[in-house]
Parts: structure tokens; sequence; C-alpha cells
């Protein structure tokens, strides 16, 4: 018998980017009424009503026309976006890593012409006023700052200029209703702490990049967040194509990890989950690690988002992250390899 972990349909939230991304099965464009409606409509009869944009107008647009078409009303979702995401900036000399995938299915206009990183009062309320619009509700269920600099990354982060600023700007939208939360998303879990060290009592949900890889990391935000009142979303279980990988990572041809192309060193650790798994499929090992933090953190791990261009995909994933099954002798093995922390619920 797969296992079955009761998961609400509430914890699950459907990411609208690859609309904007693509590419669909095929090649091609994004159709709104061949593509989108589809998903959009087996995301609400899978009970899915949160929805999350990563802040591309044209998949938030194309998000308000589906629902549109299938005639629900824009405020019986909750409509969750992230703002401040830029790709492919260029300043001065240094230009922002733009993945070759993430260009998959972009018509070449907008190639280098994404969101400019604007952290003025003016520039989130243009950004985020947009994106209300362009999806026809009344509100924002959430707003989250997205994937920010660190020093490390091609262009530096001074807070007082690019954080502060936006920060303030939806406290007051949040005090006036405007916007129901505050999060971040982002890919480094240490981010966490250096947010809340400066933005103390701001934070409404904390937004990472998750797979098996991280947890130890991630265990440590889940703390963090039980303490200091902020929940926990799972952007994904596949980190970038990390954990779909059917052959050793080691060998296999170049792939995303956490959605940069996999170093030595990652492909190395990827390579141990592999062979510990054995027949176990890694998205499996994934998909149950994401379904058991959300059974054994109900109130801190509330959501988990799943994109797809494709709606047998997510069905999928939903079953998966419910029914999922890793023999006890891999949990063992995991822990023992200290590839998953040792106290790690697994049933």
């Amino acid at each position: 018998m797969p296992a079955q972990r009761d998961i609400s349909p509430d914890k699950f939230v459907f990411g609208c980017h690859r609309f904007g991304f693509g590419p669909v099965p095929g090649g091609g464009s994004v159709d709104v009424h061949k593509h989108v409606v589809p998903l959009v409509r087996t995301a609400w009869d899978l009970g899915i009503r949160a929805f999350d944009s990563a802040v591309l107008y044209r998949a938030t647009m194309q998000l308000g026309q589906a629902l549109q078409a299938l005639d629900i009303a824009p405020d019986s979702i909750r409509f969750q976006t992230k703002c401040l995401r830029y790709l492919g900036l260029a300043v001065g000399s240094a230009v922002e890593h733009q993945p070759e995938a993430l260009l998959q299915g972009i018509p070449p206009r907008y190639h280098g012409l994404t969101d400019k990183w604007d952290p003025s009062p003016q520039g989130v309320d243009q950004q985020i006023c947009r994106e209300r619009i362009e999806y026809g509700g009344g509100s924002l269920y959430g707003v989250a700052l997205h994937d920010p600099p660190d020093m490390e990354k091609q262009v530096g982060l001074n807070w007082e200029t690019d954080i502060r600023p936006a920060v303030a700007y939806l406290k007051s939208a949040r005090s006036a209703g405007f916007v129901q939360r505050i999060g971040i998303g982002i890919k480094e879990p240490a981010f966490v702490d250096r947010f809340v060290a400066e933005e103390p009592g701001v934070l409404d949900y904390a937004g990472i990049t998750f797979c098996p890889a991280i947890l130890g990391a991630l265990m440590k935000v889940i703390a963090t967040g039980e303490a200091q009142r902020f929940e926990v979303t799972l952007m994904g279980i596949n980190y970038g194509q990390a954990f779909t990988l059917t052959e050793d990572p080691a060998a296999a041809p170049p792939f995303l990890y956490n959605y940069e192309v996999a170093t030595a060193e990652e492909r190395a650790l990827m390579s141990r989950f592999y062979r510990i798994c054995g027949s176990t499929p890694l998205l499996h090992l994934a998909a149950a690690v994401a379904g058991l933090l959300v059974v054994h953190f109900p109130r801190t791990v509330t959501q988990i988002v799943t994109s797809t261009i494709r709606p047998s995909r997510l069905v999928e994933t939903l079953r998966l992250v419910r029914e999922a099954e890793v023999p006890e002798p891999v949990w063992s093995e995991l822990k023992a390899a200290e590839l998953i922390p040792r106290d790690f619920p697994t049933s």
C-alpha cells in the first residue's frame, strides 16, 4: 500500500511562472486556451486555491484570462506574487547569470528585458498594482521580495537602498489591507536569518527553493519560523533538475542544481543520493520529504509550490507528495551518511 499522508489541497500552490517561461510540450509559445486554461482548470478541480506568479506579468495576465474563461471569480483564489526580481540585468560591467534553461520558450524580444530592480516605494507600488490588475482581484495574498542578489552574486546588495524602502512600502500596504502577507522568495536558506535580523517582526513567510539536499539548513529555518512566527513555503521539489534525474548525476549531462548548472561538488553530492536511493527515484525521495515536512510541521510549513505546463504532471506531483514511499533502509542509510538530519521524522 502506498503511504497516505493527509495533506489538504490548501497546502499546495500552483506556480504560474511556466506560463511566462514555457517551453510548452512540442515547442512553441504558450497559448492561453490551449495550455493555461487546462492547467488552471486542473488545479481548481484538485482543490488548489492559491496561485503564485513569480512576477512575470505575462504569466499573471494569462492566469487572469484563464480565470475569466473558466468563469472563476478572481477573488475566489489566493494570489501571491514576488517582486523586485530581475534576470539578465547589467550594471556596469557586471551581468547577472541567466541560465540558458530559463531562456527556453521566451521570445527573443524578452531576452535581457525583464523587471528592473527598483526598490523605491513607487517601483514596488507599480509592480504589485500591475499584478493585481492583471489577475483581476482586489488584493494580494502575499508579496515576496524575490531572490535579492547577495554580495557574491555579480551585483552587490545594499540593505538601506535595495531592501529597506521596499519593506517600508509593503508594511504600509499590509496595514492598509492591500497586501495580506510579506515574504521572501530565495535560493539560499541563510538569507532568512539576515532578513529576520534586519527587519524584525516583518516576515510572514519565507519561500525557499527546496530539495532533500538542503534539509539540514531548512530545518533550522523551520525552527526560526516557529520561534519568530513566520511560515515556510517550499518552492518546488525538483531543485531545478537535480531530483528528476534517472541516471547517476556524476556522469549525467549538464543539469540545474538550485537553478544553476551543477558544479563538480554538487554532482558528487547528488551521486551519493542517487546511489543510496537505488531503485527509489530521486523525485520520490523529494516528494516524500516535502510531504513529511507538511505533516510534521503543519503550522510552519504551510505551502508547497508546484509548477508545470502539463496537467498530468500537476496531478502526479500531488499524488507523490501524498503517497511516495521511501524504504526504511534508504532512510537509515541517508541518515548514516549525514545526507539528511538524523532526527528527521520519516513516518
